[in-house]
This record gives structure tokens, sequence and C-alpha cells, in this order.
């Protein structure tokens, strides 16, 4: 699977009508829908770094919420995508920005490992980890 760069994601962002929030560390970008609902999306100033497969898919899904397709089509034309989208059904869930964090710091997970977790396992993972004694060196 082809993954986008950063500056990929921003120009999906900007083609599909979103408005820049903030800037912090990351570009923050906001779209909210003729229905009211909001979506928040934020983009590394990393801009050719690209990203692991998984976390792409967790993107589209909870971020973007467009299909993979959809993200492609509106870079190859120019255009944003028309809404309401439907999300492919194999789309995972991304896990909450709290824990995926504790799996780098803690466990010392990749983002990788991490996006090929459900947020059961996770939490499991990070359960073990904090029951370990400290200077232990076993990782869950």
């Amino acid at each position: 699977m082809r993954t986008p760069s950063f500056d990929e994601i921003e120009t999906f962002l900007r083609i599909d009508g979103w408005t820049q929030d903030r800037s912090t560390g990351h570009e923050f970008y906001e779209k909210v829908l003729t229905n009211g609902e909001t979506f928040r999306s934020h983009t590394s100033f990393a801009g050719k770094k690209t990203m692991s497969p998984g976390r792409f898919k967790a993107i589209l899904a909870d971020q973007l919420r467009v299909s993979e397709a959809e993200f492609w089509e509106a870079l190859r034309t120019m255009e944003p995508v028309t809404r309401p989208s439907p999300l492919p059904e194999s789309a995972p869930k991304s896990l909450p920005n709290w824990l995926r964090v504790a799996l780098r710091n803690e466990c010392g997970s990749s983002e990788e490992e991490i996006s090929l977790l459900t947020e059961e396992e996770a939490r499991h993972r990070l359960a073990e980890r904090r029951s370990t004694p400290v200077g232990s060196d076993v990782r869950g």
C-alpha cells in the first residue's frame, strides 16, 4: 500500500475545503459539514515524511473520514470529496492518542507495532508493562 507524505495530506485538506485552525509543532485543520459535524486533523512540519499503512488507514477512518480511493482521487483531480462519504468496512479504529503515546514511551512499541493492535490488546499490553517491577526489561 502506498502511503502519503504529510505534504500530500495537507494538499488533500486544502482541496477538500478544510481550514487551518492553528499552528504549533503541527498544522491543525478543521472541516465543518453542512449538518454541523466537525472533523479535525493535523499535519507534521516534516512534510516529506510518510507514515505506516496502519497509521494512514487510521487517519482516513478517524480524521478525514474518506476511503483510500477517495483520498487519492481528490489529489489526482484536485476536486473535494463528496460528503457524506461512506467509510470502508475494513477501516480500523485508531487508538486514543494517550494510549499510543504510552505504548511508545512506556513499552517501547513502534508505530508499526501499535498500528496492528486493537484497543483491547493495546490496553492489555500497557497494563502488563505497568504491572512489571521497575528495572525489569520484560516487554508485553
